[in-house]
Formats: C-alpha cells, sequence, structure tokens
C-alpha cells in the first residue's frame, strides 16, 4: 500500500454510493470503516435503508465501465451472478410519440440488467473483500466531531444504544439525505449549501413476473416514452435474474396508481402502443405490486459553497437525487467514485492532501452531475405540472430535443451519441458539436419536392 494519507476514513452508508468510494480510499487511508443502519445479509435481499430497491434500477455503460476500473471484473461477477447482458441498441425496443419506434441498431455498448439488490450484492463483495475495510452494521452515525472547522471523527450508537467515538481523517456521507453534513454545518455556524428542487410528483409501481417463452419479447428492453405534455404515464419492462422480468408503470401524482393487476394492465392499455400491454397480460399475474413516491430530485451545491469543514466529503444522493425513472443514481455514484480515485492519485504531493482531495472533487463534481441532471430536467418540464424553474430558453431546448430525436431515428451517427450521451459516456455538449448539429439540421429540414 502507498500514499498514505491518514490512519481512518469513515464512510457512512453502504450502499451503492459508500461501497466503491470505500474502495478507493482502501488504497489511501491504513483503515477504511464503513459504517450501515440496516444489517447486510449474505444473499441478496431487498433492505430498510433502500426502500426503492425493490423496484427497476439500471447501471449505465458510464457507471459499469467506471466500476470495473475502480473493481476490475465487477462486470464479470455481476453476469456470473445472474446479470443480464444486453447490446444498446441492438436490444432495446424505444418508442415514443413523436417519432415512433427508434431504429435497433448495434453500437456495440454492452451493460448488465439485474435486480437492485444483486447489483449491490456483487458489489458488496468486492469491496468486503479488501483486506482493510471493516463494515459495522446496525449502527448509526449520531454526528460527525470536529475541531477548529476540522473533522476529527464520528459518534456512533450501536443498536445496543452503546455511543462510540471513531477518529478518522476524512468522513465521506453516503447516507443519502446529507444530514450528518447539513448537521456539521449547522453546529459550525456555516451557510448550507443552495438547493436546486425539481418536482415531478410521481409514483412508480413495480411488478415481477414469469413471461410464457411463447410470449417473451424479442427485445431485452421495453421502454414506451410519455406523450407528454398531454400524458405523463410511461412504462418498461427488462430480464433480471432467475429467468423473471421487471416492468414498472409511472403516474403522475394525480393519476391513481394500480393497486391491482386489472389496473395495472388498464394504464399499460392507454400508453402510445399496446406493446407492453400486449406483453404482459400473458404473464402470471404478480404477486404483489410494489410502490415507490418520488416528489422531487434534489442538486445540493456543494461544489459552490465557499467554504467547507476540512475532511467531510458528500457523495451520492448526499449530493444530488435524481428522478428514478432514467437510471441515473447508480451510474452517478459509480462516476463519482472513479473521480474520487482521481483526485486521491493527483493529490499525495499537496501539503494537506485531505484539504486536497475534497477541494479537487468538489471543483470537478458538475462536470459528472450536469449531463444527467440537464437530460432529466428537460423531459421532466416537458410536463407542465412539473414544479420548479424552467430555463429561459426550454422551448427552444424542447425543440432541439425533438429534433433531436427524430434524426437519430434517420441518422446513425446522430443515434450513437444520443447513445453515448444518454450512457453517460459523453458528455451532453457533444449534441452542440457542429458536425452533429449539421446532422440534426439536415433530418429535419423539408424534403424538396
Amino acid at each position: 500500500m502507498s500514499n498514505i494519507f491518514g490512519r481512518r476514513a469513515v464512510v457512512i452508508g453502504a450502499g451503492f454510493s459508500g461501497l466503491p468510494a470505500a474502495a478507493v480510499l482502501a488504497k489511501h487511508f491504513e483503515q477504511v470503516v464503513i459504517i450501515e443502519r440496516d444489517r447486510l445479509e449474505d444473499i441478496p435481499m431487498s433492505r430498510p435503508g433502500t426502500p426503492q430497491d425493490r423496484h427497476p434500477h439500471l447501471l449505465l455503460a458510464g457507471g459499469l465501465n467506471a466500476l470495473d476500473e475502480i473493481l476490475p471484473g465487477y462486470s464479470k461477477d455481476l453476469s456470473d451472478a445472474g446479470g443480464v447482458p444486453i447490446s444498446l441498441w441492438r436490444d432495446a425496443h424505444f418508442e415514443r410519440a413523436d417519432v415512433g419506434l427508434l431504429p435497433r441498431r448495434d453500437f456495440n455498448t454492452p451493460v448488465l440488467l439485474a435486480s437492485r439488490p444483486l447489483f449491490e450484492f456483487v458489489l458488496r463483495r468486492k469491496v468486503l473483500a479488501i483486506s482493510n475495510i471493516e463494515v459495522r452494521t446496525k449502527c448509526r452515525v449520531t454526528s460527525v466531531l470536529s475541531f477548529d472547522g476540522a473533522v476529527r471523527g464520528v459518534r456512533l450508537e450501536a443498536e445496543s444504544r452503546a455511543v462510540e467515538r471513531l477518529e478518522a481523517d476524512l468522513v465521506v456521507d453516503a447516507s443519502g439525505r446529507a444530514r450528518p453534513t447539513l448537521e456539521l454545518l449547522d453546529e459550525l455556524d456555516y451557510e448550507r449549501p443552495s438547493v436546486t428542487e425539481l418536482g415531478p410528483d410521481i409514483t412508480y409501481s413495480t411488478v415481477v413476473v414469469k413471461i410464457p417463452p411463447h410470449a417473451e419479447p424479442d427485445a431485452k428492453i421495453v421502454r414506451t416514452f410519455p406523450d407528454l405534455p398531454a400524458s405523463g404515464v410511461n412504462a418498461a419492462m427488462g430480464p433480471i435474474e432467475r429467468g423473471n422480468w421487471i416492468a414498472f408503470v409511472v403516474t403522475p401524482v394525480d393519476v391513481p396508481r394500480p393497486n391491482s393487476w386489472e389496473a395495472y394492465l388498464d394504464l399499460l392499455r392507454g400508453l402510445i402502443t399496446p406493446t407492453l400491454f400486449d406483453i404482459l397480460r400473458q404473464a402470471e399475474p404478480p404477486k404483489v405490486i410494489e410502490h415507490f413516491g418520488f416528489p422531487t430530485s434534489v442538486w445540493r451545491h456543494f461544489e459552490r459553497m465557499p467554504r467547507v469543514p476540512r475532511g467531510i466529503l458528500p457523495v451520492g444522493d448526499s449530493i444530488c437525487r435524481f428522478n428514478p425513472t432514467y437510471g441515473h443514481g447508480m451510474s452517478v455514484a459509480a462516476q463519482e467514485a472513479r473521480l474520487l480515485q482521481d483526485v486521491l492519485a493527483s493529490a499525495t504531493s499537496e501539503p494537506d492532501p485531505v484539504g486536497g482531495v475534497q477541494a479537487e472533487f468538489l471543483a470537478r463534481l458538475e462536470s459528472i452531475l450536469r449531463t444527467p441532471w440537464d437530460m432529466s430536467a428537460n423531459t421532466d418540464f416537458a410536463s407542465p405540472k412539473t414544479r420548479g424553474q424552467r430555463p429561459e430558453n426550454f422551448a427552444e431546448m424542447q425543440e432541439f430535443d425533438t429534433a433531436l430525436f427524430r434524426a437519430a431515428a434517420a441518422d446513425p451517427v446522430v443515434q450513437r451519441a444520443l447513445v453515448d450521451v444518454a450512457q453517460l459516456l459523453q458528455p451532453g455538449s457533444i449534441l452542440q458539436d457542429p458536425d452533429i448539429k449539421d446532422r440534426i439540421a439536415a433530418a429535419s429540414a423539408p424534403a424538396i419536392a
């Protein structure tokens, strides 16, 4: 082990943000301790701390690549455990009201589909195999300890109510709500970060089903987008481990959520095409329909703060919580961990490496968050019911979005650029490259008789 930054780093949360962060910290600290409120089982299982884990999750290509860099072999281990490989967009059936069915061209962009518990279980098993990482379960952080404006550790409370002080040189807040970081700011009389909120106010309802072989679609992902602004109802399905299929239907809060299989199928029947209805009506009725409400996307702008207590580093949902419909959360968390790995490697020669890592990570954070935030916001704001401040050029952005998808249907170069952006392999700015813009304009130009 080289480049030791300190004796101990503490990570709050053993979820998809905390685990890869712990893996990269283990190369630079003598010990990494992960604090987790839940009990962690030896098999893939849902847990109370991630109530959304019963719903579909997608690890985008950009996130999968990041995890394979941090933990070589993650993709193979996930596949061996039952993850279903797909290639975009050869294996994807995407249909939109404005352009119809998008072409299923093969861009050799591999991703894996699985349940959230399996994604996390495989990740946890690899991370906890690292010799200097320890996890403490059924334990919660009650406060972050500081002295003279710098973090010194955390105070813990075990399930037995025993209280312990754990010293640390760096505390990573992967708690999801940023409570430990925000309470530390309050205690030190620092300003809290400014917040951008966007309120789609949706519920998504999920089923896991078996589909008879004769009824299985020839695509591995089937996605029907909403007919906005007329209707916000949309749905998707895909295969997961053990021969199951997982499907969700998204409804705005003013549309009753489906509490029966018949109501579920009725919502699918009302989509822009009957594709999903025709498939799922042949499935075995599910044992349960799971619901999860999502009122608000939140971006806490820690990257804009003039000062942050030395030694505290929020990550994942503690910084930015995305609308889960678009599948950004796990992939952004993985890319943040890769960013942390990069800044750790470059800060070893600094006189205050912990402070340097913190400053550089926050300075570069927007480069990861901007593209997924803008993509989801642009789609969410297409519904007039979405709460939040629309950009002044929103109408122009909507026109560009429509032209982009029409061009993607006609031009494989544009479609490849769209795939790379949507999969977080490239920043959204590549869609403004002159060649791409010329191709979009050409696809939108009226035909000459």
